[in-house]
């Protein structure tokens, strides 16, 4: 009766960097999927080459690590896509029995000229793209509702703490993520499978589970560690005093929530934030009390755009052909006088986008020449900016109008003509690279973020949006209608505020 196939025992560290290497010492030797049994280890269990590890399966004969090249003919190992080992990167977090063999069947089928593999009318194709959206989702869940709190200073480093539950193996893909956030504070990310350490500089991550005790008691020192019983759970004075001192950064997020869900902030289920056990959660009405100074401070994120569906109605914008001057790439240039372009410093800090000129800028060529613009000299006076060292622009660089009575009436430009212009703002982004852009009014910040956001939802916060800090305020003109001269002043108040925060941003 023939033997069969020798079988190949490949232990390896539950890591994608691990199985990486295997996969690819097990291409060169060219090993079948079917010959491969693969085993995760780790540091609390025994070696993967002690005798104990060693187990034979009923009718096959099994062997740890692949062979020596020695042993067997080497190739050389084949060159894999970027965008290929970025989704077997991601789809290695999904926890899963079978998690490696499939990535290492795919990838073998891929060297074999299966390109089809990756379609999802294929088995393992499918499967693949199904992981790799089910990490992605999560993933995004963990940034949006992970709190981090904010210990006791008398405990030590870290500074914040924060703990989450997932189900599969994120805490890599999430630490990386918010450490590019939280800046030089320390912060120690915990999970039941491991924990992640920022010192402010480097980012350290712990594994196992059990060896969270281990590091957490001084996670941020070079002295030597003792080691603990791997059945140690996460010690309580980690987690502990975080009330104590965590009003303000509770407020914080419970501000944050009610700006992405637009509603009250629900309560953050337990595998994302586990209660301290000392003192009680921030009340949520000082919290919503809190929220509009907390929010000062910090930033919104608004997401992008979805892309714009063309028809025989609304044809593809053409590029322009020459100068502002000349573009026509709506129809408001018909009845303006001329294109009113930016003005300012040229490498301005802050930039302010209106919405478009009125009629005295459609008569001199200017920005912010008119009663809008001498309100709007006040308001940066009282701000303690100067006109000189900003860049003034509009986000529709002609004047709409019509008349009524005789008279000229200013009109609100349609979202085809603010995409129109879009081109040219832009262009004026691109080229003075403002730290922080000021937008008056919905259409100037419709501009800059999508006709989707309102611009009530947002006054008195800052967004972030497109790698830039925007920070929405009133248009001048909006303070010039009102008859009531104590709403003016509130409305004029708030715009002083903002350009005071655009400025704090800026310094």
């Amino acid at each position: 009766m023939p033997r069969r196939a020798r079988m190949k025992r490949i232990p390896i560290e539950p890591t994608f960097a691990a199985w990486r290497r295997a996969a690819r010492e097990l291409l060169r030797q060219e090993v079948e999927p079917e010959r491969i049994e693969w085993v995760e280890w780790d540091s609390d269990a025994a070696s993967p080459s002690s005798p104990s590890n060693d187990s034979n399966h009923s009718g096959t004969h099994s062997a740890d690590v692949p062979a020596s090249p020695a042993a067997t003919p080497a190739l050389a190992a084949p060159v894999i896509p970027r965008e290929l080992l970025t989704r077997l990167k991601t789809a290695a977090c999904f926890r899963a029995a079978d998690r490696w063999s499939l990535l290492y069947r795919i990838l073998w089928r891929w060297t074999r000229g299966e390109r089809h593999v990756l379609d999802l009318a294929d088995r393992d194709g499918a499967l693949l793209d199904q992981r790799v959206r089910s990490v992605g989702q999560e993933t995004d869940d963990l940034l949006l509702l992970t709190l981090f709190r904010r210990r006791d200073p008398s405990m030590g480093l870290p500074e914040f703490v924060g703990w989450y539950e997932p189900n599969h193996d994120l805490l890599e893909r999430a630490a990386a993520r918010f450490a590019e956030r939280m800046g030089d504070s320390t912060w120690m990310l915990a999970t039941p499978h491991g924990a992640a350490f920022w010192n402010g500089m480097l980012l350290r991550i712990s594994r196992p589970a059990a060896d969270i005790g281990e590091r957490a008691a001084h996670p941020f020192t070079g002295g030597q560690q003792q080691s603990q019983p791997a059945s140690q759970a996460l010690p309580a004075g980690v987690m502990a005093g975080e009330a104590t001192t965590s009003e303000p950064t509770e407020a914080l997020w419970l501000a944050y929530y009610a700006s992405v869900f637009n509603g009250a902030p629900a309560p953050v289920p337990l595998r994302y934030w586990r209660t301290p056990p000392a003192g009680p959660p921030l009340p949520a009405h000082l919290a919503r009390e809190r929220s509009r100074l907390g929010a000062q401070s910090g930033t919104v994120t608004v997401p992008e755009m979805p892309p714009i569906e063309y028809s025989a109605v609304t044809p593809p914008l053409r590029e322009p052909t020459g100068p502002l001057a000349t573009c026509r790439r709506c129809a408001l240039w018909r009845n303006a006088k001329q294109a009113v372009a930016g003005a300012g410093a040229a490498q301005a800090a802050i930039m302010v986008v209106g919405e478009q000129p009125g009629e005295d800028e459609n008569q001199n060529g200017a920005p912010f020449t008119g009663p809008a613009g001498h309100l709007l000299d006040t308001v940066l006076a009282r701000a303690g900016l100067e006109r000189a060292a900003l860049y003034l622009t509009y986000a529709v660089k002609h004047y709409k109008w019509e008349t009524i009575e005789q008279q000229r009436v200013h009109r609100t430009p349609a979202l085809r003509e603010v995409e129109a212009c879009q081109y040219w703002l832009e262009h004026e982004l691109a080229r003075v690279v403002p730290r922080v852009v000021v937008t008056l009014g919905a259409t100037a910040l419709k501009a800059l973020t999508g006709a989707h956001v309102n611009l009530s939802e947002y006054l008195g916060q800052t967004i972030c949006h497109g790698g830039r800090l925007i920070v929405p305020t009133w248009h001048p003109s909006y303070a010039l209608k009102m008859a009531d001269g104590r709403l003016r002043e509130d409305i004029v108040a708030g715009m002083v505020a903002a350009f005071g925060r655009a400025a704090a941003w800026v310094a």
